[in-house]
């Protein structure tokens, strides 16, 4: 048997994980097709404030997928 079936609390964080990681790749998904199909004059601030925000979110996705095949191991 492996250790996740008796540490429920790392079975929690491992399910938690999976999770925000689909939840992140689809706001990130939502915010760049935000990004590519406004490129009004009108929007520059807003869109420069997206692709800060994708850029963060880009790098939350790649934390928790480390910490995720680290818990897999």
């Amino acid at each position: 048997m492996s250790k996740i079936e008796w540490n429920p609390r790392k079975s929690a964080h491992i399910d938690f994980l999976e999770k925000r990681i689909v939840e992140l790749h689809k706001e990130i998904f939502d915010d760049a097709l935000f990004v590519a199909t406004n490129h009004d004059a009108n929007f520059k601030g807003l869109l420069d404030k997206r692709r800060d925000q994708i850029n963060t979110k880009i790098a939350l996705h790649n934390k928790y997928k480390r910490r995720l095949n680290l818990l897999n191991l």
